[in-house]
C-alpha cells in the first residue's frame, strides 16, 4: 500500500512543475512578452488569496444567474458551469492581453474566423456529447436546434473576436506610442549631448591667450638682448603649445597630461618672472592615468597667478591631487595676494563651473578659500 503523499513532497513537486513551465515560457516567448508574464506572475503570488477571493465572487454571481435562467441545472453543476465558463473568458482575455503580439501579427478576420470555428466544433462537440449521454441517437438532427446552437456561436464567436482583437490592437498602440515616445526621448538625449558637447568646445576655445603673445614678445626681448633664457624659454612655449594644441579640440584628457601642461605654462611663467617663481606639482602615479577634463588644471593655475603671484612679483603654486571615498580632489594652491572681493566671479572661474556643470551636474564642485598665513586654495572635485 502506498505511503500518502506529505505536504513538502507536493509542494517540492509543483516547485519542480513551476520551474519547468519558467523554462518552457523563456524560450518561446520574448524578453518583453516574459518580463511582463513575470511581473503578472509575482503579482498574483503576493496578492493569491485576494484574487481567488475575487474569482469565487464572480463564479457565484454568475452561477446564481445560470441557476436562475435554467433552474433545472441544479446549483452544483450551476457553479461548475459557471467557474469553467469564467476561467475560459480569463484565459482568453489574459492571452489577448499578454499575448497581443501572437493576435496582431495576423490579418483580424482570421483571428475572427479562427474563434468563431472554434465555437461552432465546441458546439458540436457538447451536442454529440449530450445526445450521447441522453442515449439519443446521433442521426436524429433536429434542423430548427441546430441552425439556433450554429447562430448563438456564430454570435458568440463574433463577439469574444471583436473583444480580443479590440484588446491586442489597443496594447498594440500602447505599444507603439511608448515606443515613439522611447525614440523622442532618445533622440532628445542625443541632441542635448551634442549641445553639451558644442558649449564644451566653446568654453574650451575661450582659454586666456594672452599670455602666449606676451610670452612670445618676451622670447624677442631675450633675443634681442642676447640672454640665455631664450633658448629655454622657447622651448618651454614649444612644449606648452604641443601639449595645449591638442587638448583645444579633445573631449577627454587625463590627470598626467593636465599637470604636463601646467608644468610647462609654470616653467614659461618662472622664466618671464626672472626665477621669482617657484612651483610644486605633485600627482601620484596611479591617478596620473585617471580621466579628467581637460584645461581645466590650466585655467586654475593661470588664475593663480594672474590674481595671486603676478600682484606680488613672487610666490609659489602648488598642484597636487588625491583620492579619498570614490572622490577626485584636484588642488591649486599659491601663497600670493589672497581673496579680494568675493571669489570665484572672474570669467574663467565661471567657464569652469558650466564646464564641470555640463559634464557632471551635479556631482562636482569648484571651492576656493582664502590659506594662512596668505594665499588661495582652488579645488575641484569630481567622481573619480
Amino acid at each position: 500500500m502506498n505511503a500518502p503523499l506529505s505536504p513538502g513532497v507536493v509542494v517540492a513537486w509543483l516547485k519542480r512543475l513551476e520551474c519547468r513551465a519558467d523554462g518552457w515560457a523563456a524560450k518561446r516567448l520574448t524578453p518583453e512578452e516574459y518580463a511582463e508574464a513575470a511581473a503578472l506572475d509575482r503579482a498574483i503570488n503576493t496578492h493569491f488569496w485576494r484574487w481567488l477571493g475575487k474569482f469565487a465572487v464572480v463564479v457565484a454571481f454568475f452561477g446564481l444567474i445560470a441557476l436562475s435562467i435554467w433552474p433545472q441545472l441544479g446549483l452544483g453543476k450551476a457553479m461548475f458551469a459557471s467557474a469553467v465558463a469564467c476561467t475560459y473568458v480569463l484565459a482568453a482575455f489574459a492571452s489577448a492581453w499578454y499575448g497581443w503580439r501572437k493576435y496582431t501579427r495576423k490579418p483580424a478576420w482570421k483571428v475572427v474566423l479562427m474563434f468563431v470555428a472554434l465555437l461552432i466544433g465546441g458546439a458540436a462537440v457538447g451536442w454529440v456529447v449530450g445526445n450521447l449521454h441522453m442515449g439519443r441517437p446521433l442521426a436524429e438532427v433536429d434542423p430548427a436546434k441546430c441552425a439556433k446552437v450554429v447562430a448563438i456561436a456564430v454570435m458568440m464567436g463574433l463577439a469574444l473576436a471583436s473583444i480580443l482583437v479590440g484588446i491586442a490592437h489597443v496594447r498594440l498602440r500602447e505599444a507603439n506610442l511608448k515606443a515613439s515616445r522611447l525614440q523622442a526621448e532618445a533622440e532628445r538625449e542625443r541632441l542635448a549631448r551634442q549641445g553639451t558637447q558644442a558649449e564644451l568646445k566653446l568654453l574650451q576655445a575661450q582659454v586666456e591667450p594672452h599670455f602666449l603673445f606676451n610670452t612670445l614678445s618676451n622670447v624677442r626681448y631675450l633675443v634681442q638682448s642676447g640672454s640665455p633664457d631664450a633658448l629655454a624659454m622657447l622651448d618651454h612655449l614649444i612644449h606648452y603649445l604641443r601639449t595645449a594644441l591638442p587638448e583645444i579640440r579633445s573631449e577627454a584628457s587625463t590627470l598626467g597630461r593636465e599637470a604636463e601642461l601646467a608644468r610647462a605654462y609654470l616653467e614659461i611663467m618662472r622664466l618671464r618672472m626672472g626665477g621669482a617663481l617657484e612651483f610644486a606639482i605633485d600627482i601620484p602615479p596611479d591617478l596620473a592615468r585617471v580621466p579628467f577634463p581637460p584645461l581645466m588644471v590650466i585655467t586654475l593655475v593661470e588664475n593663480a597667478i594672474k590674481h595671486g603671484v603676478a600682484p606680488m612679483g613672487r610666490g609659489r603654486i602648488t598642484l597636487a591631487a588625491a583620492e579619498a571615498g570614490g572622490r577626485l580632489r584636484v588642488e591649486v594652491a599659491d601663497d600670493g595676494h589672497g581673496l579680494v572681493g568675493e571669489p570665484g566671479q572672474g570669467v574663467g572661474l565661471g567657464n569652469l563651473r558650466e564646464r564641470l556643470r555640463a559634464i557632471y551636474g551635479e556631482g562636482a564642485r569648484l571651492e576656493l578659500s582664502g590659506r594662512q598665513p596668505a594665499g588661495v586654495s582652488a579645488v575641484i572635485e569630481v567622481a573619480a
